[in-house]
């Protein structure tokens, strides 16, 4: 995995918060983040039900990823508070290491402040610069109108459409699949 320095962001209602890479010691913080932002957010895949990781679990796939110059995991932090993460995987084999997926999650309360597009422009960044990654890719609900409008304006396209990807409760959703490619 990439190193991402820390480095400090103004949220829009003014706090101030830190992005860098995760580390096998922000293990359990991460876990007890990812079950509060399940436990709040109509647009993710995984239900809390479903996630089941541990603290050794977690620090494994982080120390796997930081074993990885193409593979990225930042968190974002307020104080010693996570409040927002993203991971980057590419491909695993010579015919599509050039290219990845991304996702994304943000605290309740923190979003809309400016928090996940500064995640996001930490990740283009470092896709920009990488000399392997070429495209960053993302799937995204078609209902989430501000993910939606976040990536367009950072020039994410859409690539295509998943016809009811998901099922929430018995209802159908589409999945939208979005892109940027680089070099």
């Amino acid at each position: 995995m990439a190193f991402i320095k820390p480095k400090t962001w103004t949220m829009k209602n003014g706090q101030t918060f830190t992005i860098q890479s995760a580390d096998e010691k922000d293990a359990e913080a991460i876990l007890s983040f990812t079950k509060e932002v399940m436990a709040d957010s109509e647009f993710l895949i995984t239900e809390p039900s479903e996630f089941n990781l541990t603290a050794e679990h977690e620090q494994i796939l982080i120390s796997s990823l930081l074993k990885d110059e193409n593979k990225l995991m930042i968190c974002s932090r307020l104080d010693d508070e996570i409040i927002g993460t993203l991971d980057f995987h590419n491909g695993s084999r010579n015919r599509n290491r050039h290219q990845g997926y991304f996702g994304m999650s943000v605290a309740k309360k923190y979003r809309g402040q400016g928090v996940g597009k500064a995640m996001l422009s930490t990740l283009l960044n470092w896709a920009e610069q990488n000399p392997v990654i070429e495209k960053v890719g993302l799937e995204v609900f078609a209902e989430n109108v501000p993910a939606l409008n976040l990536y367009r304006s950072y020039g994410f396209m859409e690539e295509g459409r998943k016809k009811n990807g998901a099922k929430i409760e018995g209802k159908a959703h589409d999945l939208i699949l979005m892109a940027k490619f680089f070099k």
